[in-house]
């Protein structure tokens, strides 16, 4: 089951460190669209469908930290808008 839903999650395993890096660089720009898309919608079933789809690419991100973490690749962290608002108050 597990490698299932690995292969829903990542079309092809990543296996190389490039790839991991690039695999991870495309969810965060996409966690940035989804909280632009979110900040900008007024219709109560699009505001869930954001909170969704972040959800769900949150967890392909913490997925890729892992595999990551596991081959020794290191690279700046994603820095999420709520942990941004955090630190100004």
């Amino acid at each position: 089951m597990e490698g299932a839903i690995r292969k829903a999650i990542l079309k092809t395993p990543v296996e190389e460190p490039d790839e991991l890096l690039t695999a991870i660089r495309d969810v965060c720009a996409q966690m940035d669209n989804v909280n632009a898309r979110f900040s900008m919608e007024s219709d109560g079933d699009m505001i869930e469908a954001c909170i969704y789809e972040l959800e769900s690419l949150r967890a392909r991100y913490r997925y890729l930290l892992r595999c990551a973490k596991s081959q020794g690749v290191t690279a700046a962290r994603y820095s999420f808008p709520e942990e941004a608002a955090e630190k100004s108050v």
